[in-house]
């Protein structure tokens, strides 16, 4: 499986989808990720990924329009935006839509903040298991 996840600004949910990715997709699978634009990673996704022992060192922001969409077996929209922007697929049934809230959007204080973080954090895990799990020999 070659797997591409796409957010508003590939800073924080595309981010944490390729970092769990990097650790619970099987040997063989390839992720990827990317945004509408781009913003440099925020250091409450480090923080909250770096709580469950994900180091996102390597991780740099891109554009979806640096990848050939069609080349993906699955692109996985993480915003409600990169939903509604993402050009046609070829073959459509390979676009899945898995909104997330963002939490680049959460207000309050810091340990809110950071609890939104870690909110998004888990539900973007449920979401690689789950493609892990549908998708597994």
């Amino acid at each position: 499986m070659n797997i591409l996840f796409i957010c508003t600004a590939n800073s924080c949910r595309s981010q944490m989808a390729e970092a769990w990715a990097c650790r619970l997709f099987p040997p063989g699978w390839k992720v990827s990720s990317g945004g509408l634009l781009t913003y440099p990673i925020t250091n409450n996704t480090r923080r909250a990924m770096a709580e469950v022992g994900l180091d996102m060192g390597g991780q740099k922001t891109k554009t979806f329009d640096g990848f050939d969409l069609d080349s993906f077996d699955l692109v996985v929209t993480l915003s409600n935006e990169a939903g509604r922007y993402l050009p046609a697929l070829a073959a459509p049934e390979r676009h899945l839509r898995k909104p997330v809230k963002d939490p680049m959007s959460s207000e309050g204080s810091s340990e809110e903040v950071q609890a939104a973080f870690r909110l998004g954090r888990d539900r973007i895990k449920g979401i690689v298991e789950d493609l892990v799990s549908s998708h597994s020999g």
